[in-house]
């Protein structure tokens, strides 16, 4: 069997560049941009090494981390998984034609048996490429999609700093539950990376101030207190108003404006054509 797996070797070895092209051009798989032509034939070689038993253990590992790489590159640029499935069902039935070819054709003389048994080795590597590039695919994705929920949640309550020691949160869109959740965590950790010693939140954006919403705010306002930051609410439109007084919701320890300008310039700030100043006296901030 020693000598027939040699000869195995030598077939593959003089197909597997046909073989790599062949693969390339009949799958999606050529079009993920990242990938390159060397690391298919890589993976090429090591299939062909394990199944005629050339350094098995050295190039499983090699295999295994090759079909990881080809996970990641296809989940980076969000490839849909079937494509990729539908690349190693190809690549299985040009292995399995190679080898029915090779028997066919070797001057050996090749049982069914042993042509069985290099099919049913080829098919245990293939099925377990497939489980370690999914399962690698499926981290990709679940890493990319946590990095996502990190740029929403920043980009969900941006605090911005206007001068030394403070800043404005303007709220823009509807709030949610989740969303209410990631404004108080969002906007604690900035104001104390920031140093603020005065935040103003505009709410001005926000068509619906509901019983939720009201409480996350007041949460806000409470926890940035404690943090002897000063918090101050613009923007409650007229018909928020209405509502806010509708439902009962006391804003009367909270301190509100009309509008974020006019909250400014309540601290000193002026507001010229678009450009904030700081008037030089005694009210600055």
């Amino acid at each position: 069997m020693k000598s027939k797996n040699s000869a195995l070797y030598q077939h593959f070895m003089k197909r597997s560049s046909h073989i790599t092209d062949e693969w390339l051009s009949n799958t999606p798989i050529q079009q993920s941009g990242l990938s390159t032509a060397k690391q298919y034939k890589e993976f090429v070689q090591a299939v062909i090494n394990i199944l005629t038993e050339k350094k098995p253990q050295k190039e499983w590992k090699a295999a295994l981390e090759c079909a990881r790489k080809l996970a990641r590159d296809k989940a980076v640029i969000q490839a849909p998984i079937h494509e990729s499935l539908k690349g190693f069902k190809i690549f299985r039935r040009i292995f399995m034609d190679e080898i029915e070819t090779f028997s066919n054709e070797s001057a050996h003389d090749i049982s069914k048996k042993e042509a069985f048994e290099w099919s049913k080795r080829l098919n245990l590597m293939l099925d377990e490429f497939i489980e370690q590039f999914m399962d690698e695919y499926d981290r990709t994705t679940i890493r990319q999609l946590h990095a996502q929920k990190e740029m929403i949640r920043e980009l969900s309550a941006p605090v911005i700093p206007i001068s030394n020691h403070i800043g404005v949160l303007p709220l823009i869109g509807e709030i949610d539950t989740n969303r209410a959740k990631v404004i108080l965590e969002s906007a604690l950790e900035q104001c104390a990376e920031l140093h603020l010693t005065h935040l103003f939140i505009d709410i001005s954006g926000v068509p619906i101030v509901d019983t939720m919403v009201a409480y996350q705010l007041f949460r806000v306002v409470d926890s940035t207190r404690l943090l002897g930051i000063e918090t101050i609410i613009s923007g409650i439109r007229p018909e928020i108003a209405q509502t806010v007084v509708k439902i009962g919701i006391d804003f009367s320890n909270i301190k509100t404006e009309q509008s974020l300008a006019v909250a400014l310039s309540k601290k000193g700030f002026r507001i010229w054509e678009g450009d904030v100043s700081v008037q030089n006296d005694k009210n600055m901030v």
